[in-house]
């Protein structure tokens, strides 16, 4: 087994490593290469810290490593990692986290982050013996029921340039996907949505024209009210997908967990943020 960066590598074979390492995952992850390399794009990416196995000539495993940054620093951030079924239990994904270790300290990055699905025994398991610990657990939600709100809330719910981000504070530290860096770059742009009244801004939704929610906030004074209610019922209207999905939700936002129960919201799929050191 041989073990190289992958940033002189074509991304046609890496696209195909992809497919090959996830063809039995728990979830649906076959992309094409534009999907692909969007996400990898809005994840930051970096191929030159990343690994890539090879086996008898064929690339057998990918560790796709991103750095992204908080208060404390540069982290070393997992975008994926897999191992195609027939070279698995053969030290392929240990050889790789070395490697990447390596990289990461060789420019002075020591903290590293990933996420796991909960119900994936196997890679909760191998990433323990790593050294990753599991740090929270963090939600996915989908409404697939259309929202009813008062035909005349005292609020207007309207597209707005996404220029005008607002980007209040946050309830607690967004997930690597969910981090405003990541947000900036996705391809394509977000779309923005504010409610306001005479004037004065009461929340806004962030979000993809597939109805993903990337942020939704609403001003204290003006919570439990129906805005943010609104606000979805506002996403429903300006996008075409059959369900709202709301991502990585913190298990600890108690509020933001039951503001989309009462919207019918159903929790589909949760995973734990796993860090090490």
């Amino acid at each position: 087994m041989r073990l190289h960066s992958l940033s002189l590598i074509d991304f046609p074979l890496i696209h195909q490593a992809f497919k090959l390492a996830f063809s039995d995952y728990l979830l649906p992850m076959q992309m094409d290469e534009e999907q692909l390399a969007a996400m990898l794009h809005r994840r930051g990416w970096r191929p030159e810290l990343s690994v890539g196995a090879w086996r008898d000539g064929a690339l057998v495993g990918l560790w796709l490593a991103g750095v992204h940054c908080d208060e404390a620093g540069p982290i070393g951030y997992c975008i994926a990692t897999g191992v195609r079924p027939d070279a698995r239990r053969q030290g392929v994904l240990q050889a790789m986290a070395a490697a990447i270790k390596q990289r990461l300290a060789s420019r002075g990055i020591q903290r590293q982050r990933l996420e796991v699905i909960s119900d994936n025994a196997a890679a909760m398991a191998a990433y323990l013996r790593l050294g990753y610990r599991p740090h929270r657990r963090l939600d996915c939600y989908r409404i697939e029921q259309a929202l009813a709100v008062d035909a005349a809330p005292g609020w207007r719910c309207a597209p707005t340039d996404r220029s005008l981000w607002p980007r209040w504070p946050l309830h607690s530290e967004p997930a690597v996907p969910n981090s405003r860096d990541s947000l900036e770059r996705a391809q394509p742009p977000l779309l923005l949505l504010t409610a306001k009244q005479d004037g004065d801004l009461l929340g806004y939704a962030l979000y993809s024209d597939a109805g993903d929610i990337a942020e939704l906030a609403v001003a204290p004074p003006h919570r439990r009210r129906g805005v943010a209610r609104s606000l979805l019922a506002a996403v429903q209207r300006e996008t075409s997908a059959p369900s709202l999905a709301v991502n990585n939700l913190d298990s600890d936002d108690a509020a933001g967990a039951g503001l989309l129960h009462s919207c019918g919201a159903r929790l589909w799929l949760s995973q734990w943020e796993m860090r090490r050191p």
